[in-house]
C-alpha cells in the first residue's frame, strides 16, 4: 500500500530531528562520495529485488530532485506565494532511464548542485527563509520548510544506501574503508616544478584495439592537440562521456606507445592508487587550454 502525502512528510520530517539543516545539507555529498568510492559499476547497479532502486538508481533520484529544490528555492524567494509544481518521481525514474545513469557523474551533479543551493540558503535573511509558495498537494511550504525536508530526505537516502550496500556484502570480507597512505619521501621543489602539468579538454575518445582497459584521448592545449592514453574503460560504463571535459595532464613525460598506440603524456587522476574509481582532476571552473597547473 502506497503512503499517503501526509504519511510520507511525516516520515521524511522524522528523519529531521537533529543537527542544524545547513550542516546536515552540507555533509550529504561527502557522505555519499565516501560510501561508493570503491564500488565497482556491478555494485552500484546491483538490487535484491525487482523494483527496489539501485544506490545508481538513488544517485540519479538524488541529483534530479536537487534540479528541482534549486529551481523551488528560487522561485519563492524571487516570487512569494509561487505554485509549486509537484512530480512524479517514480516517472521520472522510468523515463529519465535512472537504471542506466552513471552513479558518479550523478553525483557530481548533485555536488554541483547543492553547493549552488547551500551558497543561496546560507545568504538569506530570516524573512526570506520565511516565504513560502504553495504546492500543489502539500499546501503552503517556506524555504526554511524546504530545508527540513530535504534533511529528512537526504538521511532516507543516505540510509537506503547503507542498507544496499551492506546486503551487497553479505558473504564477502569486510569492506575496508580508506586508510590514507604513509607520505612519500619528501622532494624538492625544484623537482616538483620539472613537471609540465596543464589543462585540456577532450576532444575524443577511442578505444585502443586488442585491450580491455586502454582508451586513447584525443586532448586539446589550445597550442596542438595530444593524443593521451589512459586504463580508464573497466571503471567508466561509458568513457565517451568525458568528451568536452576539461581534466589535468603531465605533458613532459616521455612519448610511449602502448599496444601500438602512441601516448604523450598522462591523464592525472585521483584515487586509482588508493583502489578508488579514478576521478579526473580538474579546474573548479572552465579555464583556457593549456594552462599551466602549479
Amino acid at each position: 500500500m502506497e503512503e499517503t502525502f501526509e504519511q510520507y512528510t511525516a516520515r521524511i520530517l522524522s528523519f529531521a530531528t537533529n543537527g542544524k539543516p545547513l550542516d546536515v545539507l552540507r555533509a550529504t555529498a561527502p557522505r555519499l562520495g565516501t560510501l561508493i568510492a570503491s564500488r565497482s559499476d556491478a555494485d552500484l547497479r546491483w538490487t535484491p529485488t525487482p523494483g527496489r532502486w539501485s544506490v545508481a538508481q538513488i544517485l540519479a533520484h538524488l541529483s534530479d530532485t536537487e534540479v528541482v529544490l534549486a529551481y523551488r528555492i528560487r522561485m519563492i524567494v524571487s516570487a512569494p506565494g509561487t505554485p509549486i509544481q509537484a512530480f512524479d518521481q517514480n516517472a521520472w525514474a522510468r523515463e529519465m532511464r535512472y537504471e542506466n545513469r552513471d552513479c558518479f557523474a550523478s553525483l557530481s551533479l548533485f555536488n554541483a548542485l547543492r553547493t549552488s543551493v547551500l551558497a543561496l540558503l546560507a545568504s538569506l535573511e530570516d524573512e526570506a527563509l520565511d516565504r513560502f509558495g504553495v504546492h500543489a498537494e502539500r499546501g503552503k511550504e517556506s524555504v526554511r520548510y524546504l530545508m527540513r525536508l530535504n534533511v529528512g530526505h537526504d538521511l532516507n537516502h543516505l540510509q537506503q544506501v547503507e542498507r544496499l550496500l551492506a546486503e551487497r556484502d553479505r558473504g564477502r570480507e569486510d569492506a575496508r574503508p580508506l586508510q590514507p597512505q604513509p607520505v612519500k619521501p619528501i622532494v624538492s621543489l625544484e623537482t616538483l616544478q620539472q613537471l609540465d602539468i596543464r589543462v585540456g579538454t577532450i576532444r575524443s575518445v577511442t578505444d585502443v584495439a586488442g585491450t580491455d582497459r586502454l582508451v586513447a584521448l584525443v586532448v586539446d592545449f589550445a597550442d596542438r592537440q595530444r593524443t593521451i592514453v589512459a586504463g580508464i574503460r573497466t571503471e567508466r560504463a561509458a568513457p565517451s562521456a568525458l568528451v568536452g571535459q576539461q581534466a589535468l595532464f603531465v605533458i613532459n613525460l616521455p612519448p610511449k606507445t602502448m599496444r601500438g598506440q602512441l601516448s604523450e603524456g598522462m591523464l592525472f587522476d585521483i584515487g586509482y592508487e588508493d583502489g578508488l574509481r579514478p576521478a579526473l582532476a580538474r579546474p573548479e571552473w572552465p579555464v583556457p587550454d593549456g594552462t599551466r597547473a602549479g
